[in-house]
């Protein structure tokens, strides 16, 4: 009885994805000059929008890297900040002062 259950909600999925294919194509079909130049200003849009998005993961996983390798090679240095409250007041104490 499970088995008839799963079976029917499978063939009810692939028959809805069916209906709104034959409906998407219907209304393509169907639309004015007006519609299917904003359909295509809104395609452009989303496919630049999708190809930055994808771009930026590897431009942007690059950029992370090498500001990481930037930062150990500054920690190897000395140049970072690092320590707590106590260091700072070390660093400004002045000998002068009893």
């Amino acid at each position: 009885m499970g088995e008839a259950i799963g079976w029917v909600i499978v063939l009810a999925v692939v028959a809805l994805m069916i209906w709104a294919f034959a409906r998407a194509s219907t209304r393509q079909r169907h639309r004015t000059a007006a519609e299917y130049e904003r359909d295509i200003v809104g395609a452009r849009e989303s496919m630049l929008r999708a190809g930055m998005l994808e771009l930026d993961k590897f431009v942007g996983e690059a950029k992370g890297k090498r500001a990481a390798v930037e930062y150990l090679k500054d920690e190897q240095q000395g140049q970072t900040k690092s320590g707590g409250k106590g260091d700072e007041a070390e660093r400004t104490h002045s000998e002068d002062k009893p």
